[in-house]
């Protein structure tokens, strides 16, 4: 008897099992940072990572560079060019071109709930500036604000008057606090953060307006730091935008930008916003216990600060009328409204 082998069904099954099993496709998008390791925003980011690839099922990866792609102040020319994916950028750097990331670092907004007023200004963006503030090459995705910037002595003599002020060299965080500092005919430099310990160090400045508690810590200036002045509300609190290269984010399918916003928007502005505050409240005991003093801010130099950050406002709210037809100041006068009913709940 001839016994027929079944030769196709034979290969067949061969086939099937020796066939490679389709790879899930994956996409790493790598996101640039200005912070320093030591940060309290990386845990925050890499939650939010963490989150986007849990949503995804994988598929989409935020994946973290082991340095910013540029200088500070380049971080959207870098992402709309490809060096990175994604980066978020200190608003200061914007607000010549773009006026609106302004909207929360105008005088006095801030009254220290930094998840409130991370995710007012958020909320505030979208509504009034994104419809009509294109930027470029990119897709913001989210927005946040550190805490409150606080005026800082780095000699042993405290800013107890504004006579003091005035007789020193300030490094100042370039936007409202430079330009009012400007107005109030100081001898200031401004420049990125990521620049203050070079110029603490070498006493090329002896004031610092500009650092929250915890970036005094990060930014390597608490050696150097003396003593501080507490003010409620700031005369500002840096903003920062996140965002995407454009053509990267457009490549995601509809659902995986979905799962990206879902974790974007107001709920990272909210939880960057509270990881802010807690990491200020930790440094502010730091730099107590290393000696670093505290005071009232004087009467005379919050006057003076008042007085010429009102030019600010004027300038930026004629910026926003004539770009956009928005009514600025009344704008930022709701925005204080919906900052201090945030902030009291």
């Amino acid at each position: 008897m001839t016994i027929r082998t079944p030769v196709f069904g034979a290969l067949f099954s061969v086939a099937a099992l020796i066939a490679p099993v389709s790879a899930q496709a994956v996409t790493e998008l790598t996101f640039s940072s200005l912070f320093p390791p030591n940060h309290f925003s990386w845990p925050v980011f890499r939650a939010w990572s963490d989150d986007i690839a849990a949503a995804t099922n994988g598929e989409v990866r935020i994946v973290f560079t082991p340095q910013s792609v540029s200088p500070p102040p380049g971080v959207v020319d870098a992402v709309r060019n490809g060096v990175a994916d994604a980066g978020f950028i200190f608003n200061g750097f914007l607000g010549q071109n773009y006026p609106g990331v302004m909207l929360t670092q105008m005088p006095f907004i801030d009254l220290g709930d930094t998840a409130a007023t991370s995710r007012v200004f958020w909320e505030n963006y979208q509504e009034h500036f994104a419809p009509v503030e294109r930027i470029r090459g990119v897709e913001v995705v989210s927005a946040f604000h550190l805490g409150p910037n606080i005026l800082c002595s780095t000699t042993d003599t405290p800013l107890s008057t504004l006579e003091d002020l005035q007789s020193r060299r300030v490094w100042v965080l370039p936007g409202t606090i430079s330009e009012t500092m400007a107005n109030m005919g100081l001898a200031i430099t401004a420049s990125p953060a990521v620049q203050v310990q070079e110029l603490v160090s070498r006493n090329t400045v002896d004031a610092i307006f500009g650092l929250t508690q915890e970036t005094v810590v990060s930014f390597g200036a608490a050696p150097y730091t003396k003593s501080c002045l507490d003010m409620s509300p700031a005369l500002q609190s840096a903003s920062f935008l996140v965002f995407f290269n454009q053509r990267a984010f457009d490549r995601l399918t509809d659902e995986q930008r979905a799962a990206v916003m879902e974790y974007s928007g107001s709920a990272f502005a909210e939880r960057m916003g509270a990881a802010a505050a807690e990491a200020d409240t930790v440094m502010r005991a730091q730099l107590e216990a290393s000696g670093v003093t505290y005071a009232p801010v004087d009467p005379g130099i919050l006057e003076a600060m008042h007085n010429a950050s009102d030019a600010v406002l004027t300038q930026w709210a004629a910026a926003v009328q004539s770009a956009y037809g928005i009514d600025g100041r009344a704008l930022v006068e709701e925005v204080r409204a919906e900052i201090e009913a945030a902030s009291a709940e």
